[in-house]
């Protein structure tokens, strides 16, 4: 009897052994698996929060370059002016009509904007005669007794010399135009100024046959 209670005892106590170590078992089952959980999470959480964390740097634009500032025009001279020209009064000629004016006016401002010449009306100073050989006298209008005038446009040089000849009007036409021009040609003048420095200009002069 004594010995079959001891080994009731016995079983039980080997009983309850397994079940305790069977308990802890399962505990140290259920730490390590939330354990393993918790390290997932952190893994899975931090590359997470890294990639949130770590932004792009705004890009930096770059300043556009400033136009280069144009170059301001050098003041040039004035054009020749065909109406002050050919309208005034230049060395004591007087006016003339528009239709007592002959000649291709065209033609006469290209010669001008080719010689780079300027008027007399756009210069500080204008050209004077300083010498004037004798005209002469064309033979069958002195013998005629003819008298009458020609206008000359001249092309002054700024040397004083007069480089061309134009005859712009003349009375009676064409008697002594000729006579006119192979005077006026041997001609010398003070050079016009513009701005302190001499230049070349248009300027009127009227050659008179008489018998005075």
């Amino acid at each position: 009897m004594a010995t079959t209670k001891f080994n009731r005892d016995r079983a039980k106590t080997s009983a309850l052994w397994a079940m305790g170590i069977g308990a802890l078992l399962m505990m140290l089952l259920v730490v390590s698996f939330n354990a393993k959980v918790e390290k997932k999470e952190k893994k899975v959480k931090d590359p997470m929060r890294y990639m949130k964390m770590a932004k792009q740097p705004p890009k930096m634009e770059k300043p556009k370059p400033k136009p280069k500032p144009k170059p301001k025009a050098q003041p040039k001279a004035p054009l020749p002016n065909l109406g002050a020209m050919l309208g005034g009064i230049a060395m004591n000629i007087p006016e003339f009509a528009t239709g007592d004016i002959i000649g291709d006016g065209s033609s006469l401002l290209g010669d001008m904007a080719a010689d780079a010449a300027m008027s007399e009306g756009t210069v500080d100073s204008k050209p004077r005669v300083i010498s004037r050989a004798p005209l002469e006298y064309p033979p069958a209008a002195a013998k005629k007794r003819i008298k009458g005038y020609v206008v000359v446009n001249l092309l002054i040089g700024k040397d004083g010399s007069v480089e061309l000849a134009k005859v712009i009007a003349s009375s009676p036409a064409g008697v002594f135009d000729q006579a006119a021009l192979r005077g006026v040609r041997s001609w010398r003048f003070t050079p016009a100024k513009y701005k302190g420095n001499p230049v070349k200009v248009w300027a009127k002069q009227k050659v008179r046959f008489d018998f005075n």
